[in-house]
């Protein structure tokens, strides 16, 4: 008996740290992300512009939170549910470092980069969520995911890839890998997580139904 509520104890220990690690983590993104959100906009206003400093801006502040996330991540593994999550989050991290490092070392493709930090919109309904848990922000937080993430994320591989034979680029060289390549991993990542989500959402729904029934 000593046992078993020594064990129940340390579960509920390490279900209170994973809690906690990942309501700081929450913050952490509450706090960050708008901000990019906001250098989005307006690199997306000046996107004819390519050598507005925005781009620039908007680029190495993605590359710090990213870099900051994942070291975070790697010091606090318990802010993911699991390690299927936190894997694939670190992998989607060094993938984003690697496509971000394109606009940072190509300045006039700079304005590249709003076109994918535009996703972020969906990440802060989901983080407002969290933080508030306001309907809204959820309704918003799955419109986004289905427009962004599904749509708009499979486009941008096609406008890389224009992107990439505009300045002279084939499959074969590095930066088509680093942008086009990428892009294709992220998408591919998106998948991943909405077939997850997809899943896990079945899962609690035969779980309800088997308590309806017993019941």
């Amino acid at each position: 008996v000593r046992s078993t509520m020594s064990d129940v104890v340390k579960e509920d220990k390490e279900l209170a740290e994973a809690k906690a690690a990942s309501a700081l983590h929450d913050k952490f993104n509450a706090v960050c992300i708008p901000p990019i959100v906001v250098l989005t906009g307006f690199s997306l206003l000046q996107s004819t512009n390519r050598q507005a400093q925005i781009h620039g801006i908007l680029s190495w502040t993605t590359f710090a939170y990213v870099a900051a996330d994942i070291v975070y991540n790697v010091l606090v593994p318990k802010c993911q549910p699991g390690p299927v999550r936190l894997g694939t989050i670190l992998v989607h991290h060094f993938i984003t470092l690697g496509l971000v490092l394109f606009p940072i070392t190509n300045p006039n493709s700079g304005y590249l980069t709003a076109f994918c930090t535009v996703v972020e919109v969906n990440t802060v309904c989901q983080v407002l969520h969290k933080v508030t848990k306001w309907k809204p922000f959820q309704y918003g937080f799955l419109f986004t995911w289905f427009t962004m993430r599904l749509l708009w994320y499979p486009f941008l591989i096609w406008r890389f890839h224009r992107e990439m034979m505009e300045m002279g680029y084939s499959p074969k060289d590095l930066p088509y890998l680093q942008t086009v390549g990428s892009q294709i991993a992220l998408v591919g990542l998106n998948s991943f997580w909405t077939a997850e989500f997809l899943f896990s959402g079945k899962k609690k729904a035969a779980a309800k139904s088997a308590d309806g029934k017993k019941n």
